[in-house]
């Protein structure tokens, strides 16, 4: 009898309850019945099994699996952490991969023995060796289609077992070579996290080598270790920690640019932000400042100087239009674009920067509760600079590998018109969707003419643990869309327009008090409640004046206090602060400059929720 039919009659039979572990330990390697017999103990289902989500993090092995595969291998490499979740993938064969994204053995997912019983990976952590197993070695019968070799990493410095390599291949082509390969492979992984640092390291001195010659105050960091040059160093201790938080925000927001900061010493200076690339990944931040040169008035006088008395300042009649005429150059025109932004409301500037992104060619990434119209916005705004384009809409809720098909060639259309790529409801893609549609992207940047690829998140703020988070590398803006409640101003407006597209033909208008009702109410579903209670009364008056006994008795059950335009404000920037301190409240407060207690009542009284 061949080996491999003795093997698999010797697991049907340890399932059935037919051979005791010592029995099955005379044909399957000990190890492996140990590992069986913890399975049916813990009450695992060999035939129901599933891995379940864990999060996506960092693929700290891409450059070694991805020169391994570049050689032409017909395997798939993958790396799990020490708490058996995938972390890294590289696959060589596509049919290969198919059948794994169907195991879920994707990035993201565990694969402890709790969950999909015995495999290589599992072996390979817990004896710290390297292991092969192939077939009816496995406890789940899912995995009963592939060979595996693992070896577990380790760090040479504490020489803790940190995860592991697996080569894994279909049955049918299982190599004696698998089990030094993925040997090797786990050594060069070992490596490559050891030296991680250093090299993120010598690419920070380096780049601080080259500017920190100069005059400017020069501050870079590699998200741990913090370097200043010289000039730095002879400033004030709370002028160097508030370029330092600046700097560490910026890496974390992946900032760039200049713009002017008022330092508590130092007073007003300039600040340029550049991050620090490798391989294309963000791997540290470098702040260049220094103090910002002197507003001159009329005269070539400084500011500060006229201002003394009418024995410096020009004594002939003064041309108070002056200043408005004057071409002051391109900064003054971006300072006085981002004054005038400030003074509109959260969704008007939220419109501004979808249209500026669009208009530019820049991937945008909208946030928001359900229904608070950001595909509608994304819609509007390109018809209104693209009234010939295309629009490919997708449903990432519903995203699978036949939408995968059907939607590659329409993502690479080429006819010299605009096109629009939508992705709706891109919180509700599983990490094998995700992971497909970041491969259908991933080639539109070499296109001549890529489209435009506008994302739709149904949350109030990003969370880049979920799959999702894969996908945001290929957005170059973030905005985020207020739900109606902050919106009432535009709640009139918004309801003649809704009405007028539901009812074209009728003659229908609303009066002054129905206005305000629609104003005083909460609006928990956004604007599709908004819609449904439209549709209401289009339903039950097709003529006339809309009166308040027309409405639903929904819209008399709750009233919320208008706020008024500092309120917003201040609302808007305390949602902006929680985002960028990743919901720490103490945190945010400090950024804001007012005290927990504050902070803590006004989250309570704008009703906003918890942002991570």
């Amino acid at each position: 009898m061949s080996t491999v039919v003795l093997r698999e009659a010797a697991r049907r039979a340890f399932l059935a309850g037919e051979w005791s572990e010592v029995r099955a330990a005379e044909v399957i390697p000990s190890a492996v019945v140990a590992s069986w017999g913890r399975c049916r103990r813990a009450g695992l289902d060999p035939d129901s099994v599933a891995a379940t989500f864990r999060g996506v993090g960092p693929d700290p092995a891409k450059e070694v699996f991805d020169a391994f595969v570049a050689s032409g291998a017909r395997c798939s490499l993958v790396l799990l952490d020490a708490d058996a979740v995938v972390r890294s993938r590289a696959d060589g064969d596509p049919d290969l991969a198919r059948l794994l994204d169907g195991l879920r053995l994707v990035p993201g997912y565990g694969f402890d023995e709790a969950a999909m019983g015995t495999s290589a990976a599992t072996l390979a952590l817990a004896g710290r060796t390297a292991v092969a197993l192939s077939g009816p070695e496995h406890f789940a019968a899912a995995l009963t289609c592939l060979a595996e070799a693992a070896a577990p990493t380790v760090d040479p410095t504490s020489q803790q077992v940190g995860g592991a390599v697996v080569v894994v291949c279909h049955r049918s082509a299982e190599s004696t070579l698998a089990l030094p390969l993925a040997r090797m492979l786990a050594a060069q992984v070992s490596e490559h996290l050891a030296g991680e640092p250093d090299r993120n390291m010598r690419l920070v001195l380096s780049r601080l080598r080259e500017r920190g010659d100069g005059p400017d105050w020069v501050v870079a960091t590699d998200g741990q270790t913090m370097l200043t040059n010289a000039a730095a160093r002879q400033l004030d201790g709370p002028d160097l920690r508030a370029l330092g938080d600046l700097l560490l925000a910026g890496m974390a927001l992946d900032e760039r640019g200049h713009r002017h900061v008022d330092l508590p010493s130092a007073g007003c200076v300039d600040v340029e932000l550049e991050p620090l690339l490798r391989s294309g990944e963000p791997v540290g931040c470098l702040l260049a400042a220094g103090p910002a040169a002197p507003t001159r008035g009329n005269g070539g006088i400084a500011e500060a100087t006229r201002r003394q008395g009418s024995h410096v300042a020009p004594v002939t009649r003064r041309d108070y239009a002056q200043d408005l005429r004057r071409d002051h150059g391109p900064e003054h025109a971006k300072a006085r674009i981002r004054a005038n932004r400030e003074l509109l409301t959260p969704y008007l500037r939220a419109r501004h920067e979808v249209a500026a992104s669009i208009r530019q060619g820049r991937h945008h990434l909208l946030i928001g509760e359900p229904g608070v119209g950001k595909r509608s916005l994304a819609l509007e705004q390109f018809r209104r600079a693209h009234p010939d384009g295309h629009v490919t809409d997708i449903d990432c809720g519903s995203w699978s590998a036949d939408a995968h098909r059907a939607t590659a060639p329409l993502l690479a259309r080429r006819d010299g018109r605009a096109h629009l790529v939508l992705l709706r409801a891109m919180n509700l893609l599983s990490p094998v969707a995700a992971r497909q549609l970041d491969e259908a992207l991933r080639p539109l940047i070499v296109l001549p003419e890529p489209p435009l690829v506008v994302g739709c998140v149904d949350t109030p703020a990003v969370d880049a643990t979920r799959p999702y988070g894969l996908l945001m590398r290929h957005f170059h803006e973030i905005t985020r869309i207020p739900p109606l409640r902050y919106r009432l101003d535009e709640v009139g407006e918004l309801a003649w327009s809704i009405l007028r597209r539901i009812s074209p033909r009728r003659s229908l208008r609303l009066s002054l008090q129905v206005v305000r009702v629609l104003e005083g109410y909460a609006w928990p579903g956004n604007i599709s409640e908004l819609e449904d209670v439209l549709r209401y009364v289009v339903a039950r008056k097709p003529l006339g004046e809309v009166q308040p006994p027309d409405l639903p008795t929904l819209c008399f059950q709750s009233h919320a206090r208008r706020m008024s335009m500092l309120e917003t404000a201040q609302c808007d920037a305390i949602i902006q602060a929680l985002y960028e301190a990743n919901g720490n409240r103490y945190k945010a407060a400090a950024m804001l400059g007012i005290a927990r207690s504050s902070l803590y009542r006004k989250i309570d009284a704008f009703g906003i929720s918890y942002i991570a």
